[in-house]
């Protein structure tokens, strides 16, 4: 039997757009993403959205409405205080902080929501800002020992905004932010312990006075003790460079 191309074509058109039309009706079919993150499906938090899933194309206000997070502390948790930005989308971290040491995107946002909230995720390689591991840790007081582990090893001082991604009023906002934020960044880094401090001329008196305890091993590193202590990082280091300058 010859098989008529034409009239095969056209069946399956009419196939396809009667599929199409069905699935409408249904209310199933749909053009653009109802950006509604999965839901965890079994155990303790089942119903609840999944972190896991929030896509970079989220913007942090949508998190922010979806997981019932203070869209101040989404914006101060990845440096964003003063871009005001409704549209601002969690993919575009990793524009904004190109240039910092570890990627800093859509994961990070994931992965802060979940141990701010408490929720289960899977702890990859993925990095955090200094500030969102800082207050993860005042509000998570559930968070296990491996998670505190994993943050202390999975922070970032973040570097000065690239301006990618952002609009000529954005940058120039980031602009400020870098000017105002970076200026404090100069000899206590990340790295830096307190044997380097000590031999940079600031006594232990100092230090005690500043971190308001006794000074721990001199080669533990500034930072680290910070974290373990739930002391400020940035305030610490702002005050020890103050002392240097």
């Amino acid at each position: 039997m010859k098989i008529n191309l034409k009239n095969m074509g056209i069946t399956i058109i009419v196939v396809i757009f009667t599929g199409i039309s069905a699935t409408i009706a249904a209310g199933v079919w749909t053009t653009e993403s109802d950006k509604i993150p999965a839901t965890y499906k079994t155990g303790e938090f089942k119903g609840e959205y999944n972190p896991e899933d929030i896509r970079g194309s989220y913007t942090f206000k949508e998190i922010s409405d979806l997981f019932g997070i203070d869209q101040d502390v989404l914006y101060k948790a990845f440096g964003l205080e003063n871009l005001n930005n409704e549209e601002l989308k969690s993919k575009d971290l990793e524009g904004l902080y190109a240039e910092a040491e570890n990627e800093i995107g859509n994961g990070s946002v994931q992965v802060f929501v979940a141990l701010y909230k408490n929720l289960p995720i899977v702890l990859e390689d993925t990095y955090l800002p200094e500030k969102a591991v800082e207050i993860i840790m005042e509000n998570n007081k559930n968070l296990t020992e491996e998670q505190i582990l994993y943050l202390k090893q999975h922070t970032v001082i973040l570097p000065e905004m690239s301006g990618n991604n952002l609009n000529e009023e954005d940058m120039e906002q980031a602009e400020e932010i870098k000017d105002e934020t970076y200026e404090e960044e100069n000899f206590v880094k990340g790295t830096t312990t307190f044997k380097h401090v000590l031999d940079a001329g600031i006594t232990k008196e100092q230090i005690k006075e500043i971190i308001g305890r006794e000074m721990p091993s001199s080669n533990m590193a500034i930072k680290d003790f910070c974290l373990e202590e739930g002391l400020s990082f940035s305030e610490v280091k702002t005050k020890l460079n103050d002392l240097i300058k």
